[in-house]
């Protein structure tokens, strides 16, 4: 029986073994998760709508304005890209020809280079637009984080207790208030 509650005291141990974490962490701090094509901010494993994250960035106009332009932008990425493909597939696939002389058919296809050109240059325009939005996200994420005051540091209002290698080398709880 000893052995078991000591097999699980050690197990719980070393999954959260946290006593020897010196780093700060914000009760109200943002991760942001990027999926396939945006990024979305979470808090808490919770994930936070549209209107929530912008409500959080009020506080300063500059990233508001900018993740307010990237929630435009990004919905137009992919219609842009796709508008590439096409246009590229188009220009491929090309327009069938029929060349005559002496009463002998010749078919050939006409494939326009300049439109390809465009497709391809369309569907890059749209994945960078993508790719703008989600890092325009992701930084006023990290704006939100950093503008965090002493207050809402984890560890002020609640009670932290960790179980690891404490400071002075021995084994045991850390009671944090």
């Amino acid at each position: 029986m000893r052995l078991i509650l000591l097999l699980i005291l050690f197990s719980i141990g070393f999954t959260e073994c946290q006593a020897q974490k010196k780093e700060y962490v914000f009760s109200d701090s943002l991760s942001m998760v990027r999926t396939f094509m945006q990024t979305d901010a979470h808090r808490g494993g919770i994930k936070l709508s549209k209107k929530k994250f912008q409500s959080l960035l009020t506080k300063s106009s500059k990233w508001s304005r900018k993740n307010k332009i990237a929630n435009i932008i990004l919905p137009a990425g992919p219609v842009i890209s796709a508008a590439g493909i096409y246009l590229a597939y188009d220009a491929i696939k090309g327009v069938p020809m029929v060349y005559v002389e002496n009463g002998v058919d010749y078919p050939y296809v006409v494939r326009s280079l300049p439109k390809l050109l465009g497709g391809l240059a369309a569907f890059v325009t749209g994945l960078s637009l993508v790719e703008s939005a989600n890092e325009t996200k992701t930084n006023a994420g990290n704006w939100y984080n950093s503008s965090l005051n002493e207050n809402q540091k984890l560890g002020k209002n609640t009670i932290q207790i960790d179980f690891g290698i404490t400071d002075s080398g021995g084994l045991g709880f850390e009671l944090k208030f």
